[in-house]
């Protein structure tokens, strides 16, 4: 994804919450799924830009040191907000 590639995996894992909507997700251990969804590519252009534009905006957003870094100042900030209250 960081590449800019469209990508296929498989649900095994955290693979689709690592993936989201930037890729195509498909049964483990499928292999007619994984034909589908390689054929589904091959033939959509606009798919394929899709997935490889959406794919770096999710790398971008949530895999480098500063997504880290604000996704980890909202959970902070969250209960920062939750406990004052108590």
């Amino acid at each position: 994804m960081a590449c800019g590639v469209p990508v296929i995996s498989s649900d095994g894992g955290a693979l689709p919450e690592v993936v989201g909507d930037a890729g195509i997700v498909v049964p483990a251990r499928d292999h007619t799924a994984l034909a589908d969804a390689i054929d589904t590519l091959l033939n959509d252009v606009k798919l394929q830009k899709r997935l490889a534009k959406a794919g770096i905006e999710r790398v971008v957003r949530l895999f480098t040191w500063e997504g880290a870094v604000r996704q980890m100042i909202e959970v902070y900030s969250k209960l920062i907000k939750k406990n004052r209250g108590k």
